[in-house]
């Protein structure tokens, strides 16, 4: 079954990471995961560092829903980085509901590069981990995408 989310992003299963939205407005967004043991880049445990992944695609949903909410097509984005990155705890435990709190930065809306500030949540309120990501939004998808 194909979620909204899945629409929304470039990526396809497994690496769809962010599983519903539970509200945004113009410059932030509350998305929902529940962590799963089975992602295909962990081993025996799943670190927190995950949680720029989760951040970079609520941002990508963000953009979607501000930019492109016209257009069918997934909104194609890269993580370039991030600063201040804290993980308040070593790893995420299987079948851990989080909210992940994104919030653009409006001084960078309609730019190619976009800093976002976001904050991983577990179920009681308390922050896993939370950081700045700086990501690039290219204007032309097809310059780096296949043919």
């Amino acid at each position: 079954m194909t979620s909204a989310l899945e629409q929304m992003l470039p990526h396809k299963p497994p690496m769809v990471l962010v599983d519903r939205l539970v509200s945004s407005d113009d410059h932030s967004a509350i998305v929902e995961a529940i962590i799963k043991d089975d992602y295909p880049f962990t081993g025996e445990s799943i670190g927190t560092w995950i949680g720029l992944e989760l951040m970079a695609q609520s941002a990508a949903v963000l953009a979607k829903l501000t930019k492109q909410a016209g257009s069918d097509k997934a909104s194609l984005g890269f993580l370039l980085g991030s600063r201040s990155f804290t993980a308040h705890v070593p790893e995420f435990v299987p079948g851990q509901k989080v909210t992940v709190e994104i919030e653009l930065d409006p001084a960078s809306e309609g730019q190619v590069m976009v800093n976002a500030r976001g904050r991983i949540k577990g179920v009681a309120g308390q922050v896993i981990c939370e950081g700045t990501l700086t990501l690039y939004e290219p204007n032309d998808d097809a310059l780096y995408l296949p043919k």
